[in-house]
């Protein structure tokens, strides 16, 4: 488990509360960790040789 401290504009916060009302959620936390599975992560190492084999096979999971 990662806990993640947030600092959102008014705005933001406007945005997550209305998520959570509209999808009947309890909690602003909940929204969020909903929220996020929208979204597509790619990892790169950027400090590595490209020729390393742990670049090799960290690019292939």
């Amino acid at each position: 488990m990662t806990k993640i401290l947030l600092e959102m504009s008014e705005d933001e916060d406007k945005i997550v509360e209305v998520y959570k009302i509209v999808n009947g959620m309890r909690t602003k936390q909940d929204a969020i960790k909903e929220m996020v599975r929208y979204f597509k992560v790619s990892i790169k190492p950027k400090n590595l040789d490209k020729k390393e084999d742990y670049y090799k096979k960290a690019v292939k999971f």
